[in-house]
């Protein structure tokens, strides 16, 4: 109380906290109230008699106040000061000796009225700030189910592209597997034909061997003398006609003597080589018309 000059409870004990270890020792047997040893009554009322009474010494001020040294302004009390810091962020203070006049009825219902303006105020604004909020919010959802949407479009853009491109690699496989199919067949085909031919080739030169040795065989037989030849004459109508000439007998001989089996005009031809005999070619012998 000696430090802080009389100025409350509340500012003796923010004192105690601040200086810990720092109280100056009573002598011993001093109580509170209690003058020190060796001083009498009469030389207090003697000291008390030299002042004037209701006179404050200086230094003997009490503080009725609080002052923030940041914004000079005055404070009720500690409570007050706590409050501002924490409002302003201030923390110079110090005590002073000037008294707030209290608050009137009047002046306390116009305080009390600012603070309803300042809480709806307050209100409103929160109000407002959580309608922005939920705005915000609102469009953080929307852009966010955007973006989802178009994410899940542009995979489905995706995946249908895969599925285009899989499409399109199957046909191009197919046509791939097609024209080696068809490739493979004409191959199959010229194989085919080329063995078709060789075994043409092959027939035909067989055929040529054989006419080439029959020829042989004919040159080698119409060397050979030959007095007798055994004609097969065939009619259109009837038997055969199987006859043994000589081969210095004629056509005419041969002519009449179908004669005897066909009715009506006839001509006589060989089948192979087709020839035509004429009627000029009826006195040939058969030895001459190589018969």
């Amino acid at each position: 109380m000696k430090v802080t000059k009389g100025a409350g409870l509340q500012p003796a004990m923010d004192w105690l906290i601040a200086h810990p270890g720092e109280l100056e020792d009573e002598p011993v047997g001093q109580t509170l109230g209690e003058r020190p040893a060796g001083e009498s009554i009469g030389s207090a009322s003697k000291d008390q008699d030299d002042q004037d009474e209701g006179e404050i010494q200086d230094g003997e001020q009490t503080a009725q106040s609080l002052q923030c040294n940041d914004c000079q302004k005055l404070l009720r009390d500690a409570s007050a000061a706590q409050a501002h810091a924490t409002k302003t962020g201030h923390v110079n203070f110090s005590e002073s000796t000037t008294a707030i006049k209290p608050l009137t009825e009047e002046e306390k219902q116009a305080k009390l009225l600012e603070l309803k303006q300042r809480l709806a105020e307050k209100r409103e604004l929160r109000t407002i700030q959580d309608k922005e909020e939920e705005k915000t919010r609102e469009r953080i959802r929307r852009q966010s189910g955007k973006e989802l949407t178009e994410a899940k479009n542009q995979m489905e853009e995706k995946e249908m592209q895969k599925l285009l491109m899989a499409k399109k690699k199957e046909k191009e496989d197919d046509k791939i597997a097609k024209a080696k199919i068809k490739a493979q067949i004409e191959a199959d085909k010229k194989e085919r034909a080329a063995k078709r031919e060789a075994a043409k080739q092959v027939v035909q030169a067989q055929k040529q061997e054989e006419a080439a040795a029959e020829a042989a065989a004919a040159l080698a037989a119409s060397k050979k003398e030959y007095t007798e030849t055994r004609l097969q004459i065939r009619s259109p109508t009837g038997a055969p006609i199987t006859q043994t000439f000589q081969a210095t007998d004629t056509l005419q001989i041969v002519y009449d003597l179908v004669g005897q089996h066909v009715i009506g005009p006839f001509q006589l031809m060989t089948t192979f080589p087709r020839k035509v005999f004429e009627e000029n070619e009826m006195q040939k012998t058969l030895k001459d018309l190589g018969k």
